[in-house]
């Protein structure tokens, strides 16, 4: 049996986080005895809860952005008390590169899995020394995770050049899905819009993501209220939490359409509420490879994509690349696409690579 550290933020809503859930979830426990590392922050436990449940050993450590220097001290300690066949990091940009270092020094392990999980950084700083000094810090990350990385995996090529500064010797991992689960189901559709209290004629327009500026929610908003404008038989359904909610609640409240926003932090089963939808907003602006985006297709929804992501997300018919972020050309694109009448009940063929099955069996292949 082989055993196996799973580092990744784990937390509740994060795409990081499922993508783990997804993979690791699969694999066998006779053959793997899988323990956990949390570096986000997840007040309500849920992901903690979900590790307890898989039979994962789970533990949380002070989150750098909060302590550096106890972030930091607690990796040092944690690898000379515990030793693993594999050590599993999944991260979004290479600059907290130090856990790689002790990992490698004081963990007696035998194999160090990098996975790049997006093409920039999760957070900007305003103050531009500050971000200047971030860019160094993590261009010298990349250098150390290309060099103490066993095995490199990627969920694109722009998220392999962003951790590793090239694609070369990168094993380019898709983002799986349970494609049966998010499919497009009139029950699931039905039963949500009830408990919503949404009748058939109402256009409901989704934005599910963490509320952060990189996920660009308060332009969905815009997009939303310029549509509701021109459409008033419409509301704007908004699944996610994030340091930009309190924003988001005060032009909710400045605009007075707190009738036609429907919010809720975190859905266990958001796979139902796609099916719920009539068009779903990702005016993202950036991503390694989006799960929201793969998952609403599946489930057939109209989609309008900003085209700062990743090539390979535009996988059907369904999603628009939209270039720019101009409200207007989003809005009336958006109105165009809810007049058209169109069959959800399908699976497109160009989906099926996307299968969480065959994402688990080529990562274990390199396990």
């Amino acid at each position: 049996m082989k055993k196996v550290l799973v580092v990744g933020d784990f937390i509740s809503g994060s795409g990081l986080t499922q993508v783990i859930f997804n993979v690791f979830s699969r694999f066998s426990a006779k053959k793997y005895e899988i323990e956990a590392v949390g570096y986000g922050i997840d007040p309500e436990k849920v992901t903690e809860k979900k590790c307890q449940k898989l039979g994962w050993q789970f533990y949380r450590v002070i989150p750098v952005t909060k302590n550096p220097l106890k972030h930091w001290q607690w990796w040092k300690t944690f690898f000379k008390e515990h030793h693993y066949d594999i050590i599993y990091f999944n991260y979004s940009s290479s600059w907290n590169y130090l856990p790689v270092i002790y990992a490698k020094r004081y963990g007696k392990v035998k194999k160090i899995v990098c996975h790049s999980h997006n093409s920039y950084f999760s957070h900007e700083f305003s103050n531009k020394l500050l971000m200047r000094t971030l860019v160094a810090v993590n261009n010298h990350g990349k250098k150390i995770f290309d060099k103490y990385a066993d095995q490199k995996i990627a969920t694109s090529k722009e998220a392999a050049r962003w951790m590793f500064n090239e694609d070369k010797d990168v094993f380019i991992s898709i983002n799986g899905i349970d494609i049966p689960k998010f499919s497009f189901s009139m029950e699931n559709r039905e039963d949500i819009r009830n408990k919503l209290n949404i009748d058939t004629q109402t256009k409901l327009i989704g934005f599910v993501g963490v509320l952060q500026e990189r996920k660009n929610p308060l332009f969905a908003l815009d997009v939303f209220v310029k549509y509701h404008k021109l459409n008033p038989n419409s509301k704007f359904l908004m699944l996610g939490k994030g340091p930009l909610k309190e924003q988001i609640n005060e032009k909710i409240q400045a605009l007075g359409i707190r009738d036609s926003v429907i919010q809720y932090d975190f859905i266990a089963d958001v796979n139902r509420w796609y099916s719920a939808m009539d068009a779903l907003l990702f005016p993202s602006m950036y991503e390694g490879l989006s799960l929201v985006a793969l998952e609403s297709q599946i489930s057939n929804l109209q989609i309008l994509a900003s085209d700062t992501n990743v090539e390979d997300i535009f996988a059907t018919s369904n999603i628009k690349k939209m270039h720019g972020l101009n409200v207007a050309k989003w809005a009336s694109e958006l109105e165009d696409s809810l007049g058209q009448d169109k069959n959800r009940d399908y699976l497109d063929s160009n989906l099926e690579k996307f299968s969480v099955d065959r994402q688990a069996e080529d990562i274990e292949k390199l396990m």
